[in-house]
């Protein structure tokens, strides 16, 4: 555990900014250009999970920093995701791994990543570090993305703080009667939805030059009817240029 030289500037722009920071990890990570906030339910739901963990990992291949709290749920899928390209913050003093029930992954972060304390210490997790710890993820953040979150949550308490801080925010689509806090966010116009993950990525012109789209989706899912559905033409002129080919309606990677 090592003290901060200097407090992140974004950090300096909150209304209450942290008097000293504390760390174990790759301090490097800090100088990434996007960090983006994926937050949300200690208890997701599978359709959840799942997009979590498309969105971390996506995200993270773009170069994107993965900022979350280190939770039970939606926080650790995004950091176990997006390794080694992810920053936890803790509620806690680095001596101690909170919570414990993560504590394989959280020393993985800090083998592999980045993990950062407010608390020097001796620490342990009170109420109101959740809320410290809460307004140094979104503090940090670029993005904020919530998967799924309850009315009068924690997430939802972030969800203000992003937009007090005028951080673009978004969520995922739910069912009626489900994910209320998100949905609430949806109907209201304050956030906005990703309905398709690639999409979302390729808007937030995140891409370096070794990401592909057509081609990462391609690696996933190898239907040629479904990836021509979802990138029409463009398909086509990857054939023609040799980066992939057909056989028996498979996309083939060149």
């Amino acid at each position: 555990m090592k003290k901060l030289d200097q407090i992140p500037q974004k950090l300096l722009e909150l209304k209450k900014p942290p008097e000293a920071l504390f760390y174990t990890g790759d301090i490097g990570l800090l100088d990434s250009q996007v960090n983006v906030a994926i937050i949300g339910t200690r208890k997701p739901n599978p359709y959840t999970k799942a997009l979590t963990s498309t969105l971390a990992k996506e995200l993270s291949k773009c170069g994107a920093n993965i900022i979350s709290g280190g939770a039970l749920g939606v926080d650790i899928i995004a950091h176990q995701n997006s390794l080694p390209k992810t920053i936890m913050i803790a509620p806690s003093s680095l001596d101690y791994i909170y919570p414990s029930a993560n504590a394989h992954i959280i020393k993985e972060i800090a083998q592999k990543s980045l993990i950062i304390s407010e608390y020097e210490k001796n620490f342990l997790p009170k109420k109101y570090s959740f809320l410290q710890r809460n307004r140094l993820v979104i503090g940090l953040s670029d993005i904020v993305i919530i998967p799924q979150a309850d009315l009068n949550s924690g997430s939802m308490q972030s969800a203000k703080m992003a937009l007090d801080c005028n951080k673009p925010l978004y969520v995922l689509p739910h069912r009626i009667n489900e994910s209320l806090g998100t949905n609430s966010l949806l109907q209201k116009n304050l956030a906005k939805a990703i309905y398709d993950i690639y999409d979302f990525i390729a808007s937030l012109k995140l891409a370096t030059p070794q990401y592909d789209a057509i081609l990462d989706f391609c690696s996933k899912n190898n239907d040629f009817e479904e990836a021509y559905l979802k990138f029409g033409d463009q398909l086509l002129e990857y054939e023609l240029d040799g980066k992939i080919k057909r056989e028996n309606n498979k996309v083939i990677i060149l």
